[in-house]
């Protein structure tokens, strides 16, 4: 009975295979929140004076730039007064004023004022740190340990002297994962050979023949910013057996906190550099909302940078299709050929401390 039962209510996969149930792989992971800087939209789209709506995790957010400066900001989306949807309101000057009964409210949260005049109520309205992140529009998540923003993002000094020059954007769309599964990823070194050994052809899920990738993988957290881990891979390519050592490169991966903003540093021998940045927003427990954007050095070439950028896409779409499929292990079964899987939730846990 309890076979019939599982069948029928198992989802399929691409390819056909059944999948367990979303509820019981949640079961598994820990809370899917964690404290951290999360991207909700891109700047361009949200020009001055205009505002927006945006559901992700567990918060409804109403996002406006001032008329005034152009200055970005972020409220819960539902007004204190009598819960009318502030994201259908108007922005006036850096106030957005609600549709249902013109409450202004700025973009700390305070009650600016009402047409009727009366005594305007001391409580804050709910609202988010809120940023311009080359590009994108970050806010901070702090739910577990609220009114304190553990970290902030660093600057990109290559970007900001215009070493680096924006080249291009992926939208990935939504992928079936709890967050904390891209930060395993990365002390996973066990998976490189069976999942990444193989090239395939950017951007597509099509591997190309006799040739194989060779990693070097290595993890660390930073000693000084508690929040920064790095993952370090070294690829070099075989082709048809041998190893091509003018084919080696070198990926820095910055991540910065839980895993919502996540940095890629390439570095191509004679070649040059590119920085991408893969982000994911949680807007279910176990579904995250994927983006990539990426700059390089005058350099390099933006069919180039494309190739490279679209060879790491081509190998994370292999993780994916086990992260839809899987659960987490509390307590793993490791062997000796595996990452530092347990120093990684170590230092993963402070993204949840209270």
């Amino acid at each position: 009975m309890w076979g019939r039962i599982a069948r029928r209510g198992a989802a399929r996969n691409g390819q056909g295979h059944r999948r367990p149930s979303e509820a019981f792989r949640e079961s598994t992971y820990p809370p899917p929140y964690p404290d951290g800087w999360y991207r909700v939209a891109a700047s361009a789209d949200i020009r001055r004076g205009e505002v927006t709506y945006v559901e992700c995790l567990g918060k409804q957010i109403a996002l406006f730039r001032s008329e005034l400066d152009g200055q970005i900001f972020a409220v819960d989306a539902f007004c204190p007064h009598m819960g009318a949807n502030l994201a259908h309101g108007t922005v006036i000057g850096d106030q957005l004023r609600c549709p249902f009964h013109g409450w202004r409210i700025d973009g700390l949260g305070q009650i600016r004022g009402t047409p009727t005049n009366d005594k305007l109520p001391t409580r804050t309205h709910t609202h988010w740190e809120v940023m311009d992140y080359y590009g994108m529009v970050v806010v901070y998540h702090a739910e577990h340990m609220p009114d304190r923003v553990l970290y902030r993002l660093r600057e990109q000094s290559r970007i900001d002297r215009g070493q680096f020059d924006y080249r291009g954007k992926y939208e990935a769309g939504e992928v079936g994962m709890h967050l904390i599964e891209f930060a395993e990823n990365a002390v996973d070194f066990q998976h490189f050979p069976e999942i990444h050994g193989v090239m395939h052809i950017p951007w597509t899920r099509f591997p190309i023949p006799f040739i194989k990738i060779h990693h070097e993988a290595s993890w660390e957290s930073d000693a000084d910013s508690t929040h920064l881990a790095y993952f370090n891979d070294h690829s070099m390519l075989e082709i048809l057996g041998r190893k091509m050592q003018k084919t080696a490169a070198t990926a820095r991966i910055t991540f910065h906190g839980p895993g919502g903003i996540v940095q890629f540093d390439f570095s191509i021998p004679n070649l040059g550099g590119i920085t991408m940045f893969q982000t994911h927003t949680p807007i279910a427990p176990l579904k995250q909302q994927v983006h990539f954007s990426w700059f390089a050095e005058k350099r390099v070439s933006r069919i180039l940078a494309s190739y490279v950028v679209g060879n790491w896409v081509s190998q994370w779409r292999r993780d994916v299709e086990i992260w839809e499929n899987k659960i987490y292990r509390r307590k793993p079964l490791l062997t000796r050929s595996d990452g530092p899987v347990h120093r990684m939730r170590q230092w993963y846990l402070q993204f949840y401390a209270g």
